[in-house]
């Protein structure tokens, strides 16, 4: 079976294209370890790449590290959880219009300038060194911009939808369940690939100022009594769980969801 030149084409192009992902995946990789090596040869409070691996084994088998883990995976969860119910919710009342409508909108408008270090001080003056309070930090602050992605998609969805749901007398509820949220579906995606990462910087900070736990607090804890390697450790941990769950986790999820968009397109051909 012999190939047609626009077939060899494509595939020269894809080999091309998954070589270039590959050099800039290297490159972003071993940029931060370079720098890294700079900094430690030539300031005196940035541990050398050795000490720091060196650290690891007895760092990572420590019982007292992973229940911080855990708390901060939880707390990052359940927030994004409230953020995407929250969103969705706004989403569907402004895009609906009328009062509410731009009661939401204008709701929604004022919170995506609230800075995060301004909305955890908030929460520590409210609800003092309590758990709510960095759910509460978390869900305000990432809420607003999964509205804005949801508002998108239910602005983009075929008005003909719409004239169906009104043909067969669909309910509110019905609409929401039949046509609205399988329409949503790749932008639910969207919403929460853009804001995990968000999120997790504001369940950080907010565990610096409103809590005694999770991996904000440690930090700070080993940042505070000088222990810079312990810092250099948790900020690893930090990023190996934020890109590990975005490529293991996100991105495989997505693909298979969606995967019938795909396959739709190949059978139109």
């Amino acid at each position: 079976m012999t190939r047609s030149p626009e077939t060899t084409q494509n595939l020269g192009a894809r080999l091309r294209a998954s070589w270039l992902d590959l050099a800039l995946g290297a490159l972003g990789a071993g940029l931060p370890v370079f720098l890294w090596w700079i900094g430690s040869h030539t300031t005196t409070f940035v541990p050398p790449i050795g000490e720091v691996i060196r650290a690891i084994p007895d760092f990572v088998t420590g019982e007292d590290i992973w229940p911080d883990v855990l708390v901060t995976i939880e707390r990052v969860a359940g927030s994004l959880a409230i953020a995407l119910i929250l969103g969705f919710a706004a989403a569907y009342v402004m895009h609906r219009g009328g009062l509410w409508g731009r009661v939401v909108d204008r709701y929604v408008g004022l919170m995506l300038g609230v800075p995060s270090t301004i909305a955890a001080l908030l929460a520590l003056y409210v609800f003092k060194r309590s758990e709510v309070g960095v759910y509460f930090v978390v869900s305000i602050i990432t809420f607003p911009f999964v509205a804005l992605t949801l508002l998108q998609g239910l602005r983009s969805a075929d008005r003909r939808l719409d004239e169906m749901g009104d043909v067969y007398r669909l309910s509110t509820p019905q609409r929401l369940r039949h046509v609205a949220v399988p329409h949503l579906v790749p932008y639910t995606f969207a919403a929460v690939r853009n804001e995990y990462a968000h999120a997790w910087k504001v369940v950080v900070l907010a565990e610096l100022f409103a809590v005694n736990s999770g991996m904000g607090a440690r930090f700070a804890r080993a940042f505070d009594r000088f222990r810079i390697v312990d810092a250099m450790l948790w900020l690893i941990i930090f990023m190996i769980i934020l890109l590990g769950t975005e490529y293991l986790l996100l991105l495989p999820s997505e693909r298979r969801v969606l995967r019938w968009r795909g396959s739709g397109m190949e059978g139109n051909r």
